[in-house]
């Protein structure tokens, strides 16, 4: 190899080389360990130091758990555990306490009879927390004594000292309280109560029997506690949806309640032993069909009672066991036909479908540190055996007969309207425009472009149709204005929903169609059909166009939630101020609302005479229509994006739902949001 000088060319030596000691890899690349430095990593710090709690409960040494935010951003996490062990390791000569907070991959869930079941085997978790705090302090109470140690930004400032003695019969525990570093996160990185809340609250329902309590300033305190698990889970989910379920009980099904295999450990197959050791919980529920085809599956998975947000082995086992169980359930039934070759898709057994599945394993192997997806070979076998054999015992058992006919029921009608609209689609030789003409109020862009080049906007009213008409770039720019505020469609009827003008006429713009399909009258917007790439919602810069904003975003994201888990729906921000900085008015700057109108006076040191305000879309000259909200070069488009799907609908559904249940709901929340606020 030439070993001549690279300095000119750029060098590539062993001198660039460097290695990173302890905790530095995660200060340095925090989002490897936590996803991001927004306010959702943020919280990844109180879920590693809750999740190593909840090890202890599924160890059986721990009853309950508290959260709490102190004063100045501290959060407080304590268990009543065996306690973080003190005495020395003899591999490394540090404290156990040290290990768990400064080290990575190491603890207790790498050793032997340490945890039989884990939230995983990276063993960073505590120790990202420590990284990425400025501070962290840990009291441990065992052994007869109260223990104490301090860390800023993941190094030992004060080593771990032996308090006060326990009096007899105390408690032991561990408590641990931090402050984020505010140099690792984003300036607007903050605690939400209510993620908070939602996830002991889930969390509760994954350990049966654990409690949680929730302490935080403004709010009263609050208990989670589930003595049916997952099963409870399942059903507030669709009670916070207002979905009608179609059978009376939850269908129900853990492997602790099942009779032991026959056969002994020597006897079994290695991958058997795997999968036996497997703890598995499910609960299903089916709803009423509620008139959307482009639903997006509601399957909600946990592995070691960490929440796995896109799935993994443990979900594909029980997406095959469905299958096959249904299927054989309804040729016994004579529901259908196996000679004659006819069977339920997988879309005919999942549509209205809201599942949880709930797997506990020793080693449980995890796509990232953030834990997202579960990648265990043996859970897939393990959870579709069993699912298989507990479901279609639950299925034949005559105390479920009304339940389980009603189940059948739901998917054939699935399987009908699926085949109805799959014999029109055949039937279809003319595109979908020829039988459902575009709206007449859609200012169409020109088809020159390919479809991934093109963009609807969507405007408030008809006064807004010309300046936008005149602002937008033909080429590849679409508007469509609608009147007023559309149908807010959360908990409408379907029938409601698609008799609505506006609505349907959004429909057929970006490329839907509306059709019988059995006795379903059913809307859908396939992809292949899509005329545009971008859908950009484009209302007045006041409370009345933030209402119908609002409005259609809710309609969107129920109707067509592939749109917005695609990226592919913005908001588009117009001024609501314009403020001169010379005589002429010819040098000027924009503000978006009152607090960022008064900075700029401020700081361009004007008065209120240089202001004048947009009224609204209609009266807004196109050419700050077009600089502000048309032109890719210099236009403020907003992405709406879901990073978590069902805590994203559930939020959706608090905040715009209708009837008494989310009306209640929404009036606590508001009661809350208020109380953080003036906090």
């Amino acid at each position: 190899m030439p070993n001549g000088d690279n300095t000119a060319n750029g060098s590539y030596t062993a001198d660039n080389f460097r290695v990173l000691e302890g905790l530095e890899p995660v200060r340095l690349r925090p989002g490897m360990y936590i996803g991001s430095t927004t306010s959702r990593g943020l919280h990844h710090l109180i879920w590693e130091i809750v999740d190593n709690a909840v090890d202890e409960a599924l160890a059986g040494y721990c009853k309950s758990i508290t959260v709490e935010l102190l004063a100045g951003n501290v959060v407080q996490v304590t268990d009543d555990g065996r306690g973080i062990p003190v005495g020395t390791h003899k591999q490394t000569g540090l404290p156990a306490i040290d290990i768990v907070f400064t080290k990575l991959h190491g603890g207790a869930k790498f050793g032997d009879g340490g945890y039989k079941v884990t939230g995983g085997l990276h063993g960073v978790g505590a120790a990202v927390t420590n990284a990425l705090s400025a501070w962290l302090e840990a009291e441990v109470a065992r052994d007869g004594y109260l223990w104490t140690v301090r860390y800023e930004k993941g190094l030992p400032v004060k080593a771990l000292t032996r308090g006060r003695a326990l009096g007899k019969g105390a408690k032991t525990g561990t408590t641990v309280r931090f402050m984020f570093d505010q140099s690792v996160f984003e300036p607007d990185a903050r605690y939400s109560y209510t993620t908070v809340e939602a996830r002991l609250r889930e969390k509760s329902f994954l350990v049966k029997g654990l409690s949680f309590v929730l302490r935080w300033p403004g709010h009263p305190e609050k208990v989670f506690v589930s003595r049916n698990g997952i099963a409870d889970y399942v059903r507030e989910i669709d009670a916070n949806a207002e979905r009608a379920p179609v059978h009376r009980d939850v269908v129900y099904l853990s492997s602790d309640d099942a009779p032991g295999q026959e056969r002994t450990g020597q006897e079994r197959t290695g991958q058997e032993r795997n999968s036996a050791a497997i703890s598995v919980e499910v609960a299903l529920q089916w709803t009423a069909w509620n008139g959307k085809t482009d639903e997006a599956e509601r399957a909600h998975s946990f592995a070691n009672v960490i929440s796995t947000v896109d799935g993994g082995t443990h979900v594909e086992g029980l997406r095959a066991a469905l299958t096959s169980v249904m299927n054989r359930f309804a040729y016994e039934a004579g529901r259908l036909k196996q000679d004659k070759k006819e069977s339920f898709h997988p879309k005919d057994i999942w549509e209205g479908l809201t599942a949880a599945v709930s797997v506990k394993l020793a080693d449980p192997q995890f796509e990232g540190q953030t834990k997202n997806k579960l990648n265990n070979s043996e859970a897939k076998g393990a959870v579709q055996t069993f699912v298989y054999a507990a479901l279609s015992e639950w299925l034949r058992d005559k105390r479920h007969k009304s339940d389980a006919e009603a189940i059948l029921a739901r998917c054939s009608e699935a399987r009908d309207s699926r085949l109805a609209r799959g014999r029109a689609d055949t039937k279809r030789k003319r595109g979908v425009f020829d039988e459902s003409p575009l709206p007449g109020k859609l200012d169409d862009c020109l088809e020159s472009r390919p479809v991934e080049e093109r963009e609807l906007y969507i405007v408030e009213g008809d006064s807004a149709l010309g300046t936008a008409a005149n602002a937008r770039d033909k080429h590849f720019q679409a508007v469509l204005p609608i009147r007023g505020k559309i149908l807010n469609v959360l908990g409408a009827s379907n029938d409601r929903i698609w008799r609505n003008t506006e609505i349907e006429s959004i429909l057929i713009a970006m490329g839907g169609r509306k059709e019988a399909a059995g006795k379903r009258v059913v809307a859908s917007l396939e992809q292949k059909d899509r005329r545009y790439a971008k859908v950009v919602i484009l209302t007045d810069a006041d409370t009345d166009g933030a209402h119908i904003g609002n409005l259609l975003l809710g309609m969107l994201f129920e109707l067509f939630p592939s749109l917005v888990s695609e990226g592919r729906v913005f908001l588009a921000r117009p001024p609501l101020f314009k403020i001169n900085l010379d005589a002429k008015g010819e040098k000027f700057v924009y503000a978006y609302d009152e607090a960022e109108r008064s900075q700029l006076l401020r700081r361009h040191n004007r008065k209120g005479d240089d202001v004048s305000r947009f009224k609204g879309l209609g009266e807004m000259p196109w050419e700050h229509l077009r600089a502000t909200c048309f032109d890719p070069s210099t236009r403020k488009l907003q992405q709406v994006t879901m990073e978590d799907v069902p805590e994203s609908m559930e939020t959706l559904s608090l905040i715009m739902g209708n009837g008494p249940v989310a009306a209640a709901k929404r009036r606590n929340w508001l009661e809350e949001v208020g109380l953080e606020v003036l906090a």
